[in-house]
């Protein structure tokens, strides 16, 4: 008689050990830490590195426009010229010899003008530097008194003033001219400073201190 078959099953498998699992994903971890910490520091380093220059540039942009303003302020100083300097304007140059205040009237005994408050009178001297003949109109100069108002010219008491020549005078290259130009101003004031033109195309003109 034969004997019965029985059924054949694969020999059990061992079981791993879980502390292998364990340590590898600890080991895992503490790399990832490590390595996202030192990421973060090159990041902080790297910030830091180009906050320097940027706060750097700031202080030296800065002094140097602490160094401009005071190239600017040396500038006006210079440039303030006063009685008895010479400016120049276009081809013209400028030189105002002598303030006159107060005057109540000009002309004689039978042509006489008076102002609305004081004339001020102011001698000059005009020069044409350039090549070519130039023009020199009292019309496009201007008196600036102490309240900061501006006064033109009175032509018609320049009229009667001796030696006046400013209307319209004509400069040869070379040649100088002596010119007299009146303002009536009010008698509370006083004459601070004059604008004077080379020519009705000038810009700015330049200014003369008379006070």
């Amino acid at each position: 008689m034969a004997e019965p078959a029985f059924p054949q099953y694969p020999p059990p498998q061992p079981r791993k050990k879980r502390g292998c699992l364990w340590a590898a994903l600890i080991a895992a971890g503490a790399f990832l830490l490590f390595g996202f910490a030192g990421c973060v520091a090159l990041v902080a380093g790297v910030d830091g590195e180009g906050a320097d220059p940027g706060s750097g540039g700031s202080e030296e942009a800065g002094g140097a426009g602490a160094e401009g303003g005071e190239d600017d302020e040396v500038g006006e100083e210079e440039e303030a010229a006063g009685i008895g300097d010479t400016v120049k304007d276009g081809e013209l140059a400028f030189t105002v010899t002598d303030v006159e205040t107060g005057v109540e009237s000009i002309g004689d005994e039978f042509v006489r003008e008076t102002p609305q408050g004081q004339y001020v009178i102011v001698s000059l001297t005009v020069q044409n530097t350039g090549t070519e003949s130039e023009t020199f109109d009292g019309f496009e100069q201007k008196l600036v008194d102490s309240d900061g108002s501006e006064h033109s010219h009175e032509d018609v008491a320049e009229l009667y003033l001796e030696d006046a020549d400013s209307f319209f005078e004509n400069v040869n290259p070379g040649n100088e001219l002596e010119a007299k130009l009146v303002f009536d101003v009010p008698e509370s004031a006083e004459p601070a400073s004059i604008e004077l033109r080379g020519s009705v195309f000038s810009s700015g003109g330049a200014t003369v201190n008379l006070g």
